[in-house]
């Protein structure tokens, strides 16, 4: 599988393949504009980089193989790939070192050309990218909640066809893609794969993993039948797990499918096979299935031709991730959960983590995986509760993205604080904050400089929806709601904006989310008022939900119903003010008083245009110093139609939003 572009700056340039055996990976990049097809000898590389593969499974070796720039000669300092400048590359890949026959490029391996090509022109028959310099603007690709068997065209094929279309204009052309969060449902899996998947994954590690607490082998588990498995041994709480992922190699499995066609099953089992209640159900999966698949030449061709960044949400794990103090201690101590969630981070970390940041793990980390799989399920109970505690409690899944402005990629799920048994937790913990500034500063953050933050859910939301959905959660539950919202927990989100202001001071902060199901911009301008004076920090929310996984009931809800009634409000700004308890730079806490003017900035795209976009869609963003930030929303209808619903927002301080919120400001001082 793959190639998969990963993480690329001026020094290094990661490329991620798999494949069924081990095997030596050289890649090489050269310039764009050095590679004639005519010529008749190829031109030599401006950087490579070798490595080998580590084995996870008896068919499955992954590898990441880093470039980096030839050394010129003279040079006094380490020698840098040219910015704004068109670059290609080729992997070739030998069995071994001592191997001296001919390695197979990607040419060879049939990704040059045809129905598998990952190239845009023919002539030249190597995936492209470049790196962004400071002076130009960026335009990075977003997108999250991507289900094979979801409803609806998949929005991430879209990328292919912009990339496609802005091939040579560097301008306009896509340096990074965010995927940012639930790449796979481990919960929800369509019933057509869910045999395939057991069978693949076995195949791929060449050994079946019992799963504590479960009489049967995973492979005798019939499909549909796991809602109950997952409720009664791993405390979960999904209400879609029939065929919940169990074990590692069922999560490789569905990796594999979800980036590679030539992964799937040749068919799916007849409908006949299925009890009639399901028959509908699976025959209608069946059709989405097929969309998805006929969609991944063009999610492969992405994945190789644009440096791709990820992080987890719950769905890459099980819905509900860590929703509750009372889910996180009632899925430790039951049979297999611990189990289930470690499998999770194994494949995450094998398939998105290593390639945003390698550093990050070091040969301890990636030694303890491969030496615990290397025991094909036999290790000791001990050595097993031993494992699972090292994966569960790592918590360095925060990372910077070298783009310009700084992005740093924030992990919501593992590093929570819960300041109730069953109510919505604080997304990031005292510790997760400091993983944040710290990333931001390794990466040569300059304090008062803009940043981008990567947050899974939105931090500032679709109020209307927000209410709705807290009031609903309220007063049924936590859980049927997924109450685990920015706007739920206001002592988790002011410290959370509070630190942001105090620890980085941005000129302007932008966050970047999924995780709703729909998609939209919102401005907020933040103030914090303490012994009065006062501290601001201005915002620009944009948010792309779902890359594929729509339905009727929520395009009527949420677009036609919540985002229609929101235009007819009377006030183009909503105000709110509040008293919190939350943690100073000093580590005290204190009662904040706070006021937040926002605005849900209207797309063009129709001439009705609503507020929130909640068909399928793919985010398509562009930064520019002259401060200014477009949002564009690409929605896929049917295989040739398209529709673009474009935000633009000025980061310029003299905005309306800052002026109602200074005369407020101003109000209050004068009464205090």
């Amino acid at each position: 599988m793959g190639p998969i572009l990963r993480r690329v700056d001026t020094r290094q340039v990661c490329i991620w393949i798999a494949c069924s055996r081990p095997v030596i990976v050289r890649a090489e990049i050269f310039r764009f504009s050095d590679l004639d097809p005519s010529a008749a000898k190829k031109a030599p590389p401006i950087g490579s980089g070798v490595t080998k593969s580590i084995q996870l499974g008896q068919h499955l070796h992954v590898a990441l193989v880093t470039a980096h720039c030839q050394h010129e000669p003279n040079a006094t300092s380490a020698t840098l790939f040219p910015t704004d400048t068109l670059l290609a590359y080729d992997i070739e890949i030998k069995a071994t070192e001592d191997d001296n026959t001919k390695g197979k490029r990607l040419a060879d391996l049939g990704l040059s050309s045809g129905k598998d090509s990952i190239t845009y022109i023919e002539d030249i028959p190597f995936p492209t990218f470049f790196i962004k310099g400071d002076g130009s603007p960026l335009n990075v690709l977003h997108g999250s909640c991507r289900k094979l068997h979801g409803k609806g065209e998949d929005c991430l094929a879209a990328a292919d066809e912009v990339i496609a279309s802005s091939f040579m204009d560097l301008n306009t052309r896509p340096c990074a893609l965010f995927l940012t969060g639930d790449q796979i449902y481990a919960d929800d899996v369509a019933i057509p794969l869910a045999r395939y998947l057991t069978e693949y994954g076995i195949y791929l590690l060449g050994w079946e993993e019992r799963i504590e607490g479960i009489d049967k082998k995973i492979s005798e588990i019939v499909p549909g039948t796991r809602q109950d498995l997952i409720k009664k041994y791993a405390g979960f709480t999904s209400g879609q797990a029939e065929n919940h992922l169990l074990a590692f190699g069922e999560f490789v499995a569905m990796y594999m499918l979800a980036w590679n066609a030539e992964n799937w099953p040749d068919s799916f089992p007849d409908a006949r096979s299925i009890s009639g209640t399901k028959q509908s159900k699976y025959n209608n999966q069946i059709e989405h299935l097929k969309e998805a698949k006929r969609d991944l030449a063009g999610v492969r061709r992405t994945l190789a031709n644009v440096p791709t960044y990820m992080i987890f949400d719950d769905h890459d794990v099980t819905d509900d991730w860590n929703i509750t103090r009372e889910w996180q201690e009632k899925v430790r101590t039951s049979k297999c959960g611990g189990q289930i969630i470690a499998n999770a981070l194994m494949a995450f970390w094998v398939f998105q983590g290593w390639g945003n940041d390698s550093s990050l793990y070091d040969s301890d980390f990636i030694d303890r995986i491969t030496e615990y799989l290397n025991k094909k399920g036999d290790a000791e109970p001990y050595e097993k509760r031993s494992f699972e505690d090292f994966i569960c409690n790592f918590h360095r899944w925060t990372f910077s993205a070298p783009t310009t402005p700084l992005t740093v990629f924030a992990d919501t799920r593992t590093q929570r604080q819960y300041d109730s048994f069953n109510g919505p937790p604080q997304l990031i913990n005292a510790d997760g904050l400091l993983a944040i500034s710290n990333a931001a500063y390794l990466a040569g953050y300059k304090k008062g400089d803009p940043i981008i933050i990567v947050s899974a859910v939105p931090v500032v939301g679709f109020y209307l929806f927000e209410i709705l959905q807290k009031a609903l959660a309220m007063a049924i539950s936590t859980y049927a709601l997924d109450l685990e919202t920015w706007y739920a927990n206001t002592t988790g989100r002011t410290n959370f904006l509070l630190f942001l202001r105090e620890q980085l001071s941005p000129q302007h902060c932008i966050f970047m989310s999924g995780d709703v199901h729909f998609g939209f911009t919102t401005r907020a301008a933040i103030t914090f008022l303490q012994k009065n004076q006062a501290s601001s920090i201005n915002t620009t929310q944009l948010t792309s939900s779902a890359l594929k996984t729509t339905s009727l009931v929520k395009i009527a809800f949420i677009s036609d119903i919540l985002g229609r009634v929101r235009q007819l409000f009377p006030f183009k700004r909503i105000v709110r003010t509040g008293l919190t308890k939350a943690m100073t730079n000093k580590s005290e806490l204190q009662n904040i008083s706070w006021m937040e003017a926002r605005q849900i900035v209207r797309a063009s795209g129709s001439v009705l245009s609503p507020l929130v976009i909640s068909d399928n869609n793919l985010g398509l963003v562009t930064i520019t110093r002259k401060s200014s930030i477009t949002h564009k929303l690409i929605v896929r209808k049917g295989i040739v139609d398209r529709r673009v619903y474009e935000a633009v927002v000025s980061t310029d301080k003299r905005s309306p939003l800052e002026e109602s919120r200074r005369v407020k400001i101003s109000e209050r001082l004068k009464k205090s």
